[in-house]
């Protein structure tokens, strides 16, 4: 802190220091709070012949101050400790130089000073005066400087001024008997410039206020003796007496140097030359003088006619003032009632989906059959009221009939009707229901776009010949968002259409927040996304399709979350789709940032927001990629990124993607060149990061991706951990299925007998010791599965372990080349399999948190020929937890955890515990339905049917809620919006909260 080291310099009159050493007389018993580097108690002890005690905060200060001090004592003098250094002897003089002002609550310490104050003794301080003319100034054009030292040094955490100073010594119990001050006073030609500079007039009494005292004092000296009965009205005024003495003692300086000055001839001639000149200046001055009388006597006439125009001014400023108040009010009024607009057209949407929805109901269809007409002229009338409006609708029904008939015929056709005619019935009362809760009030949205430093969001829209109905309804999403900071960047991809340019030039011309390039040649999405771009200058840019809806309060939770989380630059949102009836389905709720799903599909997709610097960094939207370009673009952008910090997910559907026959959205097979340039992207992207890979469609779903990570050249041994009890035919089919089904060569297995006593299975144990590859190792304690894996590792050279339950029974026969080839990557905590219920349902998907209090398997019994929620049960992915039914990870990640916790979690959810360890060490688990398996679930233990093991299963779900709570309720590979009441991923019936 060398700013409180300073030089003493007495000759220095207006100085606080030199002030504070003036008022202590020789000889005193002085103690120093503050003392610094001991530069004042240097002085008091060599020339004052004064005994200093010395205090200091500063452990490097106080170090130097010993050698200037009979006693140094380190300490905060706003804590008690100190005080027990100071022993009983009291002191003549205690001083505050320059301290109070640091402290949180500066009448504690006084309140503790009258104790060791001898009977005349006195307290001297020199605190800083905020009131100063310079700061006054500082006010006045609207800023205020912190600096290192000065006034407004910035460790300062209080101000004191005239009247502050006097409530903070009489509240403290001090009497002052002298009240004196430093100053600076300002000249009054800086002070009129500055006054000038903010339009204000710098009168006499303008000026005035500028030379007070209480303006002029730079540093407040305070002398004070203890006195419990003092009041405010005791409190000394501010005079101008010290700023007189100062300058009597600078002017007897001058004389003194005038009488040595007459001693030298050469002086005197000198100074009888500068008479001379300075008579003939007093008579150039006189002539000035008249000059500025005229001045004076014109300026007053200006002023009355400036004091006049100013009035006019004031009464304008007034009536401009009432006009902006009423169109704020009008502009607030409207926005109210926009919002209830908005309010009212979500339930009548909602009713008619409602509507649409028991129309195509079971019941209905019987009820139609007795009431056939009505029935008809019911089912067709939104049909044809929409062909009405838009009779280019038809062509497109009739393409997208023969599509559906050449794919699969009458069949394709009827089940198109039957399941996207309109959203599940349970989706439209979702969103009748419960969509609603926790959406935004008027008053949060009033306060966001109130909010000072709000973000400006570019909305970047390519358009080409889409139908016009469609371009209004996107385009009118934009305008009707809750937030107010935005803007539309609108190119137009040389459309050969003509009511495009006309749409467009309407809107450009009616909203000064919508921008439109006209491209005069066609160069396709990216090239026309890239020509969007340029017109943004917002800090954040969200991509949108030219037919597509965002959702009302889509930006108000971006920036919500933009603000929230300063440091991210890319933010996606759910979404779901809509078809040509403006009929919600097929929602899409989507887990926080997953990088091996992101591998998998676009997950980010809709809505997605980009920092607009980050576009700029990774040179915008590639050529090349159409059909993919904006997962080519994700990709790119995540490569700069920290994702577990700088990508956030809006668990909110927040944007509506048409699905029309042209769009993606309709399915993969809509746009075939799309699938190739998403592999593509998802290959340059893993050769950009230096990862050797194979990317290809997946088998398993259509329209989806899967990457082969390959083998290392030199296999890594595999430790296959098989704890039992008497289990001889589960372990015999285990065995005997790693040994017949597996590809990959180089692994052992070691089987951990649990204190098994089956005649049978002792048996078959023996037998095993002579087979290659294969060591039973004993455990002869209680079961315990944490304890007696912990165990097993030691017992293991493996670079990778292998955790198997004993019922597993090896499907896939590439199982453990897939696990190896995801385990070995760095970023990879533990790997898990797909695993099967013998009768062909689902056992284990992955490990949702929260699912029925601690977690649970996702989708769990559905068949093979489900895929699983948005084709979640068929992509690799990654999951916070996984079972250990089978489970693999590096032994160097597995001890880094320090292994499975054998002393909280003997049985259950030590898998969950280890996995979220890992995860919390910055690894991602990850779930692979490439290694499947039978799993005859717990057939060597049991149910938890006896009362010792329900408390003991009862007791672990307690410590795994006490220790993981929060992340329990919001697994990041998982959403709020669906269930954790099942493990369906269906609907959560109570909404999420507005945070």
């Amino acid at each position: 802190m060398a700013e409180y080291d300073f030089k003493l310099d007495l000759n220095v009159e207006n100085n606080s220091h030199t002030q504070l050493v003036k008022r202590i007389p020789k000889g005193s018993r002085v103690l120093e709070l503050g003392c610094a580097t001991g530069y004042m108690s240097e002085y008091l002890r060599r020339e004052l012949d004064c005994y200093v005690v010395g205090v200091e905060y500063d452990r490097a200060m106080a170090q130097k101050a010993k050698q200037h001090c009979d006693q140094v004592i380190v300490g905060d003098v706003q804590k008690d400790n100190w005080l027990k250094s100071l022993g009983d002897e009291p002191f003549d003089i205690i001083t505050c130089a320059d301290i109070l002002e640091h402290l949180r609550d500066p009448i504690s310490l006084l309140k503790k000073l009258p104790k060791y104050l001898k009977e005349d003794g006195r307290l001297l301080a020199s605190l800083p005066n905020g009131a100063h003319a310079a700061l006054r100034l500082e006010l006045l054009e609207g800023r205020f400087s912190y600096e290192d030292t000065g006034l407004l040094d910035r460790t300062h955490l209080h101000l004191f001024n005239y009247h502050s100073l006097r409530e903070l010594f009489v509240r403290s119990g001090f009497r002052v008997d002298e009240l004196s001050y430093t100053f600076h006073d300002m000249a009054d030609t800086e002070i009129v410039r500055r006054l000038e500079n903010l339009g204000l007039s710098a009168s006499d009494k303008a000026l005035g206020m500028f030379h007070t005292p209480e303006a002029a004092a730079f540093q407040f000296i305070v002398t004070a003796h203890p006195d419990e009965l003092v009041s405010i009205e005791d409190f000394p005024a501010l005079t101008d007496k010290p700023m007189e003495s100062s300058i009597e003692v600078y002017r007897n300086l001058y004389d003194q140097l005038h009488q040595t000055g007459e001693t030298a001839a050469t002086r005197l001639e000198m100074v009888n030359e500068r008479d001379q000149l300075l008579q003939q200046q007093r008579d150039e001055m006189h002539g000035l003088i008249e000059v500025r009388d005229q001045l004076v006597n014109q300026q007053q006439e200006l002023n009355r006619v400036l004091h006049e125009t100013q009035a006019k001014l004031t009464d304008e400023q007034a009536k401009n003032d009432e006009l902006s108040h009423q169109y704020k009010m009008s502009e607030r009024a409207v926005r109210s009632m926009g919002h209830e607009k908005d309010a009212v057209e979500h339930r009548l949407k909602s009713a008619k989906q409602h509507l649409h929805d028991v129309t195509n109901s079971t019941g209905w269809r019987v009820y139609t059959k007795l009431m056939l007409p009505l029935s008809l002229f019911r089912r067709f009338k939104p049909a044809i009221g929409g062909l009405i409006k838009n009779p280019k609708m038809l062509a497109t029904w009739v393409k997208e009939g023969k599509r559906l008939y050449k794919a699969g015929g009458l069949t394709a056709i009827r089940n198109r009707l039957t399941d996207h005619a309109s959203p599940t019935y349970t989706y439209s009362l979702w969103i009748k229901d419960v969509e609603p809760v926790g959406l935004p009030k008027l008053e949060s949205i009033e306060a966001l776009n109130e909010w000072e430093g709000r973000p400006l969001i570019s909305i970047v829209m390519p358009v080409y010949n889409v139908e016009e109905a469609w371009l209004r309804e996107a385009i009118d999403s934009v305008l009707a968002q809750t937030y107010d900071d935005w803007e539309l960047c609108i190119a137009d991809d040389a459309s050969t259409k003509t009511h495009i340019k006309r749409v467009l030039k309407e809107y450009e011309t009616r909203f000064k927040r919508i921008k439109v390039v006209y491209r005069e040649e066609n160069g396709h999405i990216s090239a026309a996304t890239n020509s969007a771009l340029e017109l943004a200058t917002g800090q954040f840019v969200g991509l949108m399709d030219h037919d597509d809806v965002l959702a009302p309060h889509a930006l108000f939770f971006v920036a919500q979350e933009i603000i929230l989380h300063p440091d991210a630059s890319v933010f996606y949102s759910d979404e779901d789709k809509l078809n040509s009836e403006d009929v919600r389905y097929d929602h899409y709720f989507k887990p926080d940032f997953n990088p091996d799903l992101m591998r998998s599909h676009n997950m980010i997709c809709h809505f997605g927001v980009y920092r607009r610097s980050l576009l700029e960094k990774v040179g915008s939207i590639r050529e090349g990629y159409e059909g993919a370009q904006d997962y080519d673009l994700a990709l790119r952008c995540l490569r700069e990124l920290d994702t577990r910090k700088e990508v956030r997910h809006i668990p909110w559907i927040l944007y509506h993607w048409r699905a029309i026959p042209e769009s993606t959205a309709s399915g993969a097979d809509a746009k075939s060149y799309a699938m190739k340039a998403a592999i593509n992207a998802v290959k340059d992207d893993l050769e950009s990061r230096g990862i050797e890979a194979k990317v290809s469609e997946s088998k398993l779903i259509a329209g989806m991706i899967r990457v082969e990570y390959p083998l290392p050249e030199v296999q890594p041994l595999v430790s296959i951990i098989i704890p039992t009890r008497n289990g001889e035919a589960l372990v015999r089919q285990c065995i005997e299925s790693i040994k017949n089904r597996t590809d990959y060569k180089n692994y052992e297995i070691v089987i951990v007998d649990n204190q098994s006593d089956d005649p049978k299975t002792l048996e078959y144990f023996s037998q095993l010791a002579s087979v290659d590859r294969v060591k039973v190792i004993r455990y002869d304690h209680p079961f315990n599965f944490s304890a007696i894996n912990n165990f097993a590792v030691k017992q293991t050279t493996g670079e990778l372990l292998c955790f198997m339950n004993d019922d597993i029974e090896v499907i896939s026969s590439g199982w453990l080349d897939e696990m190896v080839s995801q385990g070995v990557r760095p970023e990879i905590g533990a790997v898990g399999a797909r695993l099967w219920y013998p009768d062909g349902r689902l056992q284990h998907g992955g490990v949702v948190l929260g699912l029925g209090g601690v977690a649970g398997h996702a989708m769990k019994y559905t068949f093979e020929e489900n895929r699983g929620y948005m084709g979640r049960s068929v992509l690799v992915q990654n999951y916070t937890a996984v079972t250990a039914a089978c489970m693999l990870v590096r032994r160097e990640v597995f001890e880094s955890v320090d292994g499975f916790d054998e002393e909280n979690l003997a049985v259950a959810f030590n898998d969950v515990d280890i996995c979220i360890r890992i995860y919390q060490q910055g690894y991602n688990n990850l779930w692979t339905p490439y290694a499947e398996f039978y799993h005859h679930e717990s057939a060597s233990r049991g149910a938890e049917d006896t009362p010792e093991k329900q408390r003991r299963f009862s007791g672990e779900a307690q410590y795994m809620l006490d220790k993981y709570g929060p992340l329990l309720e919001r697994d990041p590979a998982y959403n709020p919006n669906l269930t954790r009441c099942g493990e369906d991923f269906s609907l959560n019936w109570k909404g999420v909260e507005e945070d």
